[in-house]
């Protein structure tokens, strides 16, 4: 976790590879780190857990049929960015709706980090005011 590391200030997304399957590996890989630091000099020395390193340097495109609402839930919203391969099949009739859907009554602050925050944290020039 080279990539990951607390002194690295690198960022990146996973892009079309969805994002169903993220709050488990954060969770398991917390739990990892919690396991084994007992017995692994390096582990024990992380200042912060996987998930936080995570947190801090990655973001992650859900599919337009993944419930970003269910994966925020269960994780934290600003892991998830708004994406599209409208007007391509995979990328569903209305993905805005679907998407709009899925975070329901959500606070603001959420939404607004899955639809611009998120990638404006990644490319910061792209904001516009």
């Amino acid at each position: 976790m080279e990539f990951l590391s607390a002194t690295q200030s690198s960022e990146g997304g996973s892009v079309e590879l969805g994002a169903g399957w993220v709050p488990a590996m954060l969770q398991r890989l917390d739990w990892i780190v919690r396991s084994w630091s007992k017995v692994d000099q390096y582990l024990a020395e992380l200042r912060r857990t996987p998930s936080e390193t995570f947190r801090e340097q990655m973001v992650f495109t859900p599919f337009v049929f993944e419930d970003v609402g269910a994966l925020i839930d269960a994780s934290a919203d600003d892991l998830y960015l708004f994406s599209s391969d409208y007007p391509h099949v995979e990328g569903g009739k209305d993905p805005s709706g679907r998407f709009k859907r899925a975070l329901g009554d959500r606070p603001l602050a959420t939404r607004d980090n899955f639809y611009a925050e998120n990638f404006l944290r990644l490319f910061p020039n792209a904001r516009t005011h």
